[in-house]
């Protein structure tokens, strides 16, 4: 369960968003250099993805081939934006940021759209290893209602 590879390159992902979140905020980078909080939130969106892609391909709902890109194109991007507007709300709730701000539209915006590229990120690192595990013999095999030529099968359907 742990083996398949959107696990281990999310730990991996994981170590970097920590390492890169503690340094940012122990040495006031995010103060200093205003660009910071972008890397770190693409990378968060990445691995939120990574995770929830990880969670979808365990629980069997990115089987078909015939479907399988646009679910996890779907739980990908899905995940990554509304995990990045509960951040928002999160740091406007403990006052990290404030309304009152007059970046405060620009600034959010840019972090909820940087969540959402680490989302598609996840999702092209994903299209990428699912090419590679795919059987050509297993093309058609993976979804029960086709059969090997790729027609429906009724009788599978009953």
């Amino acid at each position: 369960m742990f083996k398949q590879k959107p696990f281990p390159f999310s730990l991996i992902v994981l170590a970097v968003l920590v390492s890169l979140h503690s340094l940012g905020s122990y040495l006031s980078w995010y103060w200093f250099y205003p660009w910071f909080d972008m890397p770190v939130h693409i990378i968060s969106g990445l691995w939120i993805a990574l995770v929830f892609l990880w969670l979808a391909s365990i629980f069997g709902e990115l089987k078909s081939l015939r479907n399988y890109k646009i679910k996890a194109f779907l739980i990908a991007f899905i995940t990554a934006a509304f995990v990045g507007v509960a951040w928002e709300l999160i740091e406007n709730f403990t006052q990290i940021t404030s309304v009152r701000s007059p970046d405060y539209s620009f600034n959010t915006t840019k972090d909820i759209l940087s969540d959402c590229l680490g989302g598609l990120l996840a999702f092209w690192y994903f299209i990428q290893i699912k090419k590679c595990t795919f059987k050509k013999e297993d093309y058609y095999s993976l979804h029960p209602f086709y059969d090997k030529t790729g027609i429906v099968n009724h009788e599978a359907n009953v």
